[in-house]
């Protein structure tokens, strides 16, 4: 996708990363994609399982995760 840019990953399996990538939406809101993606001898990329959001909730949820450390 044109304007994608990866922000970050985390290695969460040998074979499985959670990816986080922002990029340009339909109507220029800027939103955040958080993804796992495999990689594997059949298939290799993002999987079904990930949100997108609207940049504007990234806070929200940056404080819910924090509760949930807690």
């Amino acid at each position: 996708m044109e304007g994608r840019k990866e922000i970050g990953s985390i290695q969460i399996g040998r074979a499985t990363k959670l990816v986080v990538n922002s990029f340009p939406g339909r109507t220029g809101e800027e939103l955040v994609d958080i993804r796992i993606f495999v990689s594997g001898e059949r298939y290799s990329g993002p999987t079904r399982k990930g949100v997108t959001l609207p940049l504007s909730h990234l806070d929200e949820l940056i404080s819910i995760l924090q509760k949930a450390k807690r």
